[in-house]
């Protein structure tokens, strides 16, 4: 008997070792999160993609491939194939945008595309443009009459060789 109670000890003892009483810490469960409604822009705050091309230019980038080369510091010491990346132009503003741009004029809207609109010339140059312009036309008659008048010469001396096939002897 007393053998039993001493294997009964000994397998409550490490039993009793084994399951040690811990703690478990009860973890509060979250209030449920809900989903955030989409935020709306704020005006005056965030550019779209679009636009943004239009007021700031990206930076410019190249890739070089570099084949297998030897470290030209240590010659021990040689570099597998690889690509080098090179920042070509960093970004900056868009000072020459070529979209049109929206001038506000009161209840109305224009588009103003500086390059599209004529500067205003002073009269005396439109004058001037205008005097070289009637030259240019009277010259492209004059042109016109003198090729008229070639092919009419060419024609006569073509006439004037069938008539004396032998030529001017």
């Amino acid at each position: 008997m007393r053998t039993n109670a001493l294997l009964l000890c000994a397998v409550t003892a490490l039993c009793a070792g084994c399951a040690t009483l811990q703690k478990k810490p009860v973890a509060a469960t979250p209030p449920p999160v809900m989903p955030a409604a989409p935020v709306a822009p704020i005006s005056g705050t965030d550019l779209d993609q679009a636009n943004t091309e239009k007021v700031r230019v990206g930076e410019s980038l190249k890739a070089y491939p570099v084949g297998r080369y030897v470290d030209p510091h240590d010659p021990d010491v040689m570099h597998e194939a690889h690509v080098v990346y090179r920042r070509e132009a960093g970004a900056n503003w868009n000072l020459n945008p070529n979209a049109p741009t929206v001038v506000p004029l009161g209840p109305v809207l224009a588009v103003a595309d500086p390059a599209k609109t004529p500067a205003p010339l002073p009269a005396e140059l439109e004058q001037r443009m205008a005097e070289q312009n009637q030259l240019v036309a009277s010259l492209i008659e004059q042109n016109e009459a003198l090729t008229k008048e070639l092919a009419k010469l060419g024609k006569e001396i073509s006439e004037m060789r069938g008539k004396n096939p032998e030529g001017n002897k």
